[in-house]
């Protein structure tokens, strides 16, 4: 009886280590913010003369690439953004600029995990990513 009270509390020891660890290398979202896209190694580079901004406050994810401003919901948990319901304005631009618009809406859409760094954001898809400063 005693070996199964010591594997109970083994186990429990053990799921609360990684419960703790999955909050901690997660860490808080960084909300309330807003975000520019920075050149960066190995990552998208927007059209000439643009940025990429995003701003979250509360549940919320704004965006803009040189064109149409993107807004939705966003749930920043498990170290992802999942935005649902992502709409946009309707001006027309350069094409240039819609598919950066088109291009965005997508990767937004892609559930990327979010990492910070030395100041810096980085959203990650698996295929593309974005370095972003704060301001």
């Amino acid at each position: 009886m005693a070996d199964a009270g010591r594997a109970l509390v083994a186990l429990a020891f053990g799921a609360s280590m990684f419960a703790c660890g999955c909050a901690d290398s997660y860490g808080e979202f960084p909300a309330d913010k807003t975000y520019s896209s920075v050149a960066a190694p190995d990552s998208y580079v927007p059209v000439d003369g643009t940025t990429i901004r995003l701003e979250f406050a509360d549940d919320r994810v704004s965006a803009e690439a040189g064109c149409n401003r993107l807004f939705g919901t966003a749930d920043t948990s498990q170290g992802r953004i999942t935005v649902d319901s992502l709409g946009s304005t309707r001006m027309a631009c350069p094409e240039a600029l819609m598919e950066q618009d088109a291009w965005l809406s997508s990767f937004l859409t892609s559930t990327p995990r979010w990492s910070r760094n030395d100041g810096t954001m980085t959203l990650d898809n698996g295929s593309e990513r974005i370095v972003f400063a704060e301001f």
